[in-house]
């Protein structure tokens, strides 16, 4: 499985005679910095950044507000003071059909230009429906920028600049706080099968000593962010204290001799290999401190969608979360469950039994009035997922037309719209505004159609 995007820093050094076409291109692009408004339609200036996009004026000042929150978080790790001595353009592409586009490479969804201080944002990132997938290109070029501001020499290193990316770029970053787990579980996955392929075969002096060009060959490029991020994963977790803060971690590994590195590659290889995703991640969300709870919510969504994972193994794990004395907990459990039903629609035929208990718990949640309402209008939203399940969750829905909270009475509406073909009143406003007796005859013409479908 390819891993979702790889992001490059581009090289400093314009001697590489591979990267000057690429660098012409932003060179050209660069060039319009000075009139960039006649290129993009709206900007937004922060310290330490100026954001450009052809999307909307609420989509900026909403993405700005995150990288601005990226911004503050690894100033955070590496102890750089306010305000920044520097000022990076980011050009985000937007959702805009009619964008200008110049990505030089169209499978990458990111790059960082070192010497111009430059962050490109490729149209499939900043159009992702999950706003953490956004995140998390930011989070890797931004990571670039800082790495490369405040590690001399590390644009030289391309594992290190690569594999310290990789692992930041796993941050959750709240409004007032951000957690880096660090966990890459996809890069994980082929890190594992690189190590189990290779069993009598060193990697690492390899991946150290290659410069830009190598490490970043098609063919080979997947395996290196693969190999980098679990390198600099081991580094991080294995050979420091774990109360060490992790800016001092990462500028004791940039300290380190590379024959010093190399001299740890069986325990590397040993460690890595005792790493399963899915146990990882379970870990994680078992872990619901107060100061690890971005972190725990974050590993039961990878759960629920199980890129690169197995998926009975997401399945026992997530369901096993049900049982979770914490209401947090049990609540991303149950939402991570429907995701994986939609993302995997083979797990009720893999694991029938587990899968039927695990709605069977869902139907309970839904029936409880004890229960949160936004859960259940969550749930209940999502239940067309269950198709595959052969449950008929039209009745339970006509029901749920009646809870005492509009918006599970609209997600209900919603729901029977997707799976019964019988037309509903899909506005929300009316399930929260309209009055009993409007409800009620809407109500009753669903249970009208009920007794008659069960007549024939």
């Amino acid at each position: 499985m390819k891993a979702p995007a790889s992001y490059p820093a581009i090289p400093c050094s314009p001697a590489r005679p591979a990267a000057l076409v690429k660098l012409a291109a932003i060179v050209l692009l660069c060039s319009l910095c000075c009139s960039c408004r006649l290129v993009y339609k709206n900007s937004l200036s922060r310290d330490g950044f100026v954001v450009y996009s052809n999307d909307g004026q609420d989509f900026l000042e909403e993405t700005g507000s995150r990288i601005e929150n990226i911004y503050t978080s690894l100033a955070e790790i590496f102890d750089i003071a306010r305000p920044f001595p520097w000022t990076t353009r980011i050009f985000l592409e937007g959702q805009s059909e009619d964008l200008l586009d110049y990505s030089y490479a169209p499978d990458l969804l990111g790059y960082y230009v070192p010497f111009l201080q430059v962050i490109h944002i490729d149209t499939r990132a900043t159009s992702t429906n999950h706003s953490s997938d956004l995140d998390q290109v930011l989070l890797h070029e931004i990571s670039h920028h800082f790495l490369v501001s405040e590690l001399p020499g590390i644009s030289d290193r391309c594992w290190l600049n690569e594999g310290l990316a990789g692992n930041l770029e796993v941050g959750i970053i709240g409004k007032d706080r951000a957690e880096f787990p660090l966990l890459n579980p996809i890069l994980l996955g082929l890190a594992r099968r690189e190590i189990t392929a290779n069993p009598d075969r060193t990697l690492l002096p390899g991946l150290l000593e290659s410069d830009w060009k190598a490490f970043h060959n098609e063919k080979t490029r997947e395996r290196n962010y693969a190999l980098s991020w679990a390198l600099v994963y081991f580094l991080l977790t294995e050979t420091h204290p774990p109360g060490m803060p992790l800016g001092r971690r990462i500028k004791k590994i940039h300290r380190l001799e590379e024959a010093e590195i190399i001299s740890l590659e069986a325990n590397w290889r040993k460690k890595i290999l005792e790493l399963h995703p899915v146990r990882e991640l379970y870990k994680l969300a078992c872990n619901d401190s107060s100061s690890r709870r971005l972190s725990a919510l974050w590993a039961i969504e990878e759960l629920g969608k199980a890129r690169g994972l197995n998926a009975r193994s997401s399945l026992a794990a997530v369901t096993s979360l049900f049982e979770k004395k914490s209401p947090a907990i049990r609540e991303a459990a149950y939402v991570s469950f429907l995701q994986l039903l939609t993302s995997n629609p083979q797990v009720p035929f893999l694991e029938p039994r587990k899968t039927e208990e695990a709605v069977d718990r869902l139907k309970s949640v839904i029936t409880d009035g004890e229960a949160s309402p936004r859960l259940r209008s969550r749930i209940v939203a999502n239940l067309e997922a269950h198709r595959t399940t052969g449950k008929d969750w039209v009745p339970l829905l006509v029901d749920s037309l009646e809870d005492p909270h509009p918006g599970v009475r609209a997600a209900a509406a919603g729901a029977l719209a997707k799976m019964a073909p019988k037309p509903t009143i899909l506005r929300p406003a009316f399930w929260s505004s309209a009055t009993l007796k409007e409800r009620t005859q809407e109500i009753d013409e669903w249970k009208s159609w009920l007794a008659a479908r069960k007549s024939d």
